[in-house]
């Protein structure tokens, strides 16, 4: 191992394992009281980090493997620890770090239980293990997915078809438990939902750098689609430009819930926070979702036109449209009408959703415009080489205008244009 992974390997040896001796998590049969942890041995543990060719990423994430002896029987775990690298206390709140993590541990600890007992059902997450939040710094312990057969795609964006089925039917799966339980036992979900945080949008005081960013992007998806699409109406532009003059006013307002759009949300549903498992012949067959940091309550369109804009191209995208939105609508309904016993309600029709999904589609955009060229040409440097850089206006103005190049101008151009067919075809109001 590399000093650095020699570094954690040892913190987690001594810091974290006694822990989840202690509280049970680590052996099935183990509690405080069996005096097991007397007989425990590590023989063997490694450390491998996960870099941003795996995936983007703000916090210091890695595997670890542990090989171990208890009462004469070997072992072995594979843990995922996600920790906050050593950075400025200005940037750990700026990022939110303190929701984000106190969000992924309410997620794992009751959310998610809470969800399976009343849907009946399992939910393809990581086993949780531990979490500690302090004042500049926080961590979170789960199990090493990839050690049962699940794995991200090779793909950072532009997923194919049956990528995107299996992503939006698990995703209906999981809203139509929200909307079911806010139905049937609201009280509960009340109960177990009530100390999300914010994690994006509670201020709308921006550091300049992020700020600089969105506002470029913002440009760039612009000149863009008057690129690409030589006759496309200036008025609408000034308008959708218009939008984000305060655009963490604006985000913050769209995704608040409003009846009776309103479930659970992942809040970051794309092709980084979501794992696969393939057939023999390399078809995906199941989904999982991870990082759960930014859970809220708000429309469901939130997650799935997130994933559409960040996770697949025009070619999917457009041309299986209908297809995708379809096997959404049908899950849903199917899955709330099982779980409720009851009809599904008209807004789970298929043109009301279309209607809040043409109503999300600004959101996805401005969103996409100031990330998919991350997805496109990963930047390359650790968490904390990247947290820590400080580039001039000019390097983040060339950088967010440029980065990917044509692929990334293309799909700016095509969304913005689908965004106005939609919204002129269905004769939603976006402005």
């Amino acid at each position: 191992m590399s000093s650095a992974a020699d570094s954690e390997g040892e913190w987690f040896k001594t810091e974290i394992i006694p822990k989840l001796l202690k509280n049970g998590k680590l052996l099935s049969d183990n509690n405080e009281s069996t005096g097991v942890t007397d007989n425990f041995v590590i023989k063997n543990l490694s450390v491998q980090f996960i870099g941003s060719q795996e995936a983007f990423m703000l916090t210091k994430c890695y595997r670890v493997r542990l090989n171990y002896e208890c009462e004469g029987v070997d072992g072995e775990i594979n843990f995922f620890v996600k920790r906050t690298p050593p950075i400025p206390q200005f940037i750990f709140d700026a990022i939110n770090f303190n929701a984000l993590f106190t969000n992924e541990q309410l997620a794992y600890e009751q959310i998610i239980p809470s969800f399976e007992n009343f849907g009946k059902c399992h939910l393809n997450t990581a086993k949780f293990y531990y979490a500690d939040l302090k004042p500049s710094e926080a961590i979170l312990v789960t199990e090493d997915f990839t050690s049962n057969g699940w794995r991200v795609t090779k793909d950072k964006y532009n997923l194919s078809l049956e990528h995107t089925l299996v992503a939006v039917k698990y995703l209906a799966q999981f809203h139509a438990i929200g909307f079911a339980m806010l139905a049937t036992d609201k009280e509960q979900f009340d109960k177990i939902t009530k100390g999300l945080m914010e994690p994006r949008y509670s201020t709308d005081d921006l550091d300049h750098r992020w700020a600089l960013t969105l506002s470029c992007g913002l440009e760039r998806s612009i000149i863009a689609t008057k690129k690409y699409h030589k006759d496309f109406p200036q008025e609408f532009l000034e308008k959708y430009k218009n939008l984000f003059k305060n655009p963490q006013k604006y985000c913050r307002d769209v995704v608040q819930p409003k009846e009776p759009f309103v479930t659970l949300c992942h809040g970051d549903y794309l092709r980084n926070n979501v794992a696969y498992k393939y057939d023999t012949e390399e078809r995906p067959i199941d989904i999982m979702m991870f990082d759960l940091q930014t859970p809220r309550l708000s429309s469901p369109m939130l997650d799935f036109c997130t994933f559409l804009a960040l996770s697949t191209f025009y070619e999917v995208r457009h041309q299986h449209f209908r297809e995708i939105f379809d096997c959404y609508c049908n899950q849903l309904k199917e899955a709330y009408e099982s779980m409720s016993q009851t009809k599904a309600p008209e807004f789970m029709s298929f043109e009301s959703m279309l209607k809040e999904y043409i109503r999300f589609l600004p959101y996805s955009i401005f969103t996409c415009s100031s990330f998919l060229m991350e997805l496109v040409e990963p930047h390359g440097l650790s968490t904390e080489e990247m947290l820590n850089l400080n580039p001039t206006d000019e390097d983040i103005t060339h950088k967010i205008l440029t980065k990917g190049g044509e692929i990334v101008d293309r799909e700016f151009a095509h969304q913005m244009n689908a965004m106005y067919e939609l919204s002129t075809t269905h004769k939603v109001d976006l402005f």
